[in-house]
Order: C-alpha cells, then sequence, then structure tokens
C-alpha cells in the first residue's frame, strides 16, 4: 500500500535527517565550536522550512477571505436568475477566484456527486479551519440552510460583513504604517549606536587589554584601572562552544580570530552582529504585528532586516568603520 505524504511533511522529513547529519558531524569532530555551529545550522534547517510553509499558508487564506464575499455576491446573483443553490455554485465554479478557485472547484464536485450542501459546508470548513473569519461565515451560511431561512439574505449579510472587516483592516493597516516605518528605524538607529560603540569604546578596550598583557608602554596601569581581557582568549566549556560562533561570524565578517588576547574588536564585532540581528528580528515580528495582526506575517519584515543587517555589516568592515 503506497503512503502519500504532504510535502510539509516531507520537507520535514528531509530537514531532520539534513540536521541529524550535522550534529553527527559537530559530535565526530569532538570539537565545542563546530557543535555548537552545527546545531545552530540544525535549527535554521528544521525551522526555516516550517516558517516558510506557515507564512504561505496564512498568505493563502488572507487571499481567500478577499476572494470569498464575490463568490458569494456571485452565488446570489446566479439564485436570483432562478437557478438552485447547487447549480448556482458548480456553474461559478468555472470563474477564476485566484486561491479559492480549487476549493470552490471541489464544492461543485462534490454537489455534482449528490453530496448535501451542508455537508460540502463542512468539508470546506474543514480545509480552511485556521482562519477564523471562514469558519464563522462558513458557519452561518450552514445554519442558515439548515434551518430553512432567507439564504440569499443570509449570503449578502455575509458577504458585506466580510467585506466591512476587511476594509476596517486595511484601514487600520495604514494608520499603523507609520509604526512599522518605527521597528525598521529601530533596527537601523540600532546599527549606529553600535558604529559608535565600535569607534569610541572598542580602542579604549583594546588598550586596556595591551596593558593587561604588557604590551603597552604604560605598564600594568591600564588594565589595573579598566581590568578588561578578551573573554574568548582563555574560555572553556560552554564559553567556549559561544566563543567559537563569535569565530565563525568574525571570520565570515573578516575581523580577525576572537580567540587571540590582543584581538578584543573581533570579539565585540561579532557580539553585536548578533545582537543587531535579534534585534532586528523581533522589531520584524513586531511590525507584522501590528500591521497585519499576525506574528507570521512579520517573517517577511524580519527577512528584509536581517538581510540589511548583514549587509550593513559587511559594508561597514570594509570601509573600516567597524572592527577596529
Amino acid at each position: 500500500m503506497e503512503i502519500k505524504l504532504k510535502k510539509e511533511i516531507k520537507i520535514l522529513i528531509i530537514s531532520l535527517a539534513a540536521s541529524a547529519i550535522f550534529i553527527f558531524i559537530g559530535i565526530w569532530s569532538r570539537d565545542l565550536g563546530v557543535m555548537g555551529n552545527s546545531i545552530i545550522l540544525s535549527t535554521f534547517i528544521i525551522v526555516g522550512p516550517q516558517i516558510f510553509f506557515r507564512h504561505q499558508t496564512h498568505k493563502t487564506l488572507k487571499e481567500i477571505e478577499t476572494r470569498f464575499p464575490t463568490f458569494l455576491r456571485d452565488v446570489v446573483e446566479t439564485i436570483r436568475s432562478g437557478m438552485p443553490f447547487h447549480q448556482a455554485v458548480i456553474l461559478n465554479s468555472n470563474i477564476d477566484y485566484g486561491k479559492l478557485s480549487p476549493h470552490v472547484k471541489k464544492m461543485a464536485h462534490q454537489l455534482s456527486w449528490a453530496i448535501p450542501f451542508d455537508k460540502v459546508l463542512d468539508y470546506f470548513a474543514g480545509r480552511v479551519k485556521q482562519s477564523k473569519k471562514l469558519s464563522s461565515a462558513l458557519r452561518t451560511i450552514r445554519e442558515s440552510f439548515k434551518s430553512g431561512g432567507d439564504v440569499i439574505s443570509t449570503l449578502e449579510s455575509v458577504a458585506d460583513s466580510m467585506t466591512m472587516v476587511e476594509e476596517s483592516e486595511k484601514e487600520r493597516k495604514s494608520l499603523l504604517s507609520q509604526y512599522v516605518i518605527l521597528m525598521y528605524a529601530i533596527s537601523f538607529m540600532f546599527i549606529g549606536i553600535v558604529i559608535a560603540i565600535n569607534r569610541l569604546m572598542i580602542p579604549i578596550f583594546q588598550v586596556a587589554t595591551e596593558s593587561e598583557t604588557g604590551g603597552s608602554v604604560f605598564g600594568g596601569m591600564g588594565g589595573m584601572g579598566l581590568g578588561l581581557s578578551n573573554p574568548c582568549s582563555q574560555a572553556t566549556g560552554f564559553g567556549y562552544t559561544v566563543c567559537g560562533i563569535f569565530n565563525t561570524i568574525s571570520s565570515a565578517l573578516g575581523t580577525g580570530d576572537v580567540f587571540e588576547a590582543k584581538n578584543i574588536g573581533a570579539y565585540y564585532v561579532s557580539l553585536f552582529f548578533l545582537m543587531s540581528i535579534i534585534v532586528s528580528f523581533c522589531s520584524g515580528i513586531v511590525a507584522g504585528q501590528i500591521s497585519e495582526n499576525s506574528m507570521i506575517a512579520g517573517i517577511k519584515h524580519s527577512v528584509i532586516m536581517v538581510s540589511c543587517v548583514v549587509g550593513a555589516f559587511y559594508i561597514l568592515v570594509y570601509l573600516k568603520l567597524l572592527g577596529v
């Protein structure tokens, strides 16, 4: 017997297999830095595709919600021309409703097989159960059909209600767009703060580190005054794993080896880079929640912000504004 798996399940299985390989490589290497990097990479391999599929599902449901009132109005017009309810659905299944069209065609096929209309609505509601608006609308239509009420008025009311909700969401989105811009501004402001800290503080840290290691003409006074040293120069255990991640970032950015005692600048640039990525990702999630009332929708903002941050860091390192 052939077992058919959904595309999401197949991708998840492949992701788990690839993650297991990376983790095995990390364990086999017996290097904490490699092990830490393999765990992070495995996490992205598993989480990344799932976030993508969630975002695609959310996008599809939004389009179905937008198209559904148009479909209801077309059905109402067809019924008013004297056609029975099920024939009206079958006739309108030939119209293009975007992402809603496959569901309409499936309803038309089920009705042509003499499946009761309330059962057809139940099947449709099961396929779009993640949308509260569609579930509520279909439940209202089903109850009206079963009770023998004025179905045409119900369909018109449901279509008008969904349209009003859609318009109010668009109005709310336009009013809150300035706050979305603010989230983007926060990400770039944080990069500006990182540049300021890098240019002003890191040279002081380096002088202090050189003083502690005897590399300064002032002897040990600088080190005694600030008490600063490279945290990765003598890291062990979990700290060594974290420093291994920092070293990978520093190597990618071209700022040097974070394990060198005198290269404290590479350590802080890597730390600032990770902090900027976290701030950008969280700002994107907040922007999606504000604009579209969905954290999943914020993934696209997060991807844009994180990409801008990564590109900005490479440019700033190339211009020698970072990595002093």
